[in-house]
C-alpha cells in the first residue's frame, strides 16, 4: 500500500484510527478511544475510531478530521497536504507541531 499522508503531516499508515479501520480491530478502537479521550480531554468513543484517511472525500473519516482546520484549508486551496502551501508553516500548524513533532518532520521531508 502506498504511503498516505494527512494534510497536517500525520502518516495515516501509523495512525491507530486508520489501522483499526483497515484491520477491523475492535480492541485497537477501544484502546485508541481511551488514550485520545485522555490526551485531548474529550469524550471519544470506540465507534468514533473510524478513518480511511483525511485526504479522502469518502467516509469514514475520523470525526475531528472532518472539521480539522488543516484539512479544510488544504482542500480549499486544492492541496493534498500543508507542505505544498505557500503559507507553510502557519501559526496553527506550528502549535500542532508542538503536540505532534513527527508531523512536522513528515511535512518538512515533503517540502524538499
Amino acid at each position: 500500500m502506498e504511503e498516505k499522508i494527512g494534510c497536517c503531516g500525520i502518516q495515516c499508515l501509523q495512525c491507530p484510527a486508520f489501522i483499526a479501520t483497515k484491520n477491523q480491530d475492535e480492541e485497537l478502537r477501544k484502546k485508541t478511544a481511551q488514550e485520545w479521550s485522555a490526551m485531548f480531554k474529550a469524550e471519544i468513543r470506540p465507534e468514533d475510531i473510524l478513518c480511511i484517511g483525511c485526504w479522502s472525500d469518502k467516509e469514514p473519516i475520523f470525526a475531528h478530521c472532518r472539521e480539522c482546520d488543516y484539512r479544510l484549508c488544504a482542500k480549499k486551496r486544492g492541496l493534498p497536504h500543508c507542505a505544498l502551501c505557500a503559507d507553510y508553516p502557519c501559526e496553527k500548524l506550528e502549535q500542532f507541531f508542538q503536540m505532534v513533532p513527527s508531523a512536522k518532520a513528515t511535512l518538512e521531508a515533503l517540502r524538499k
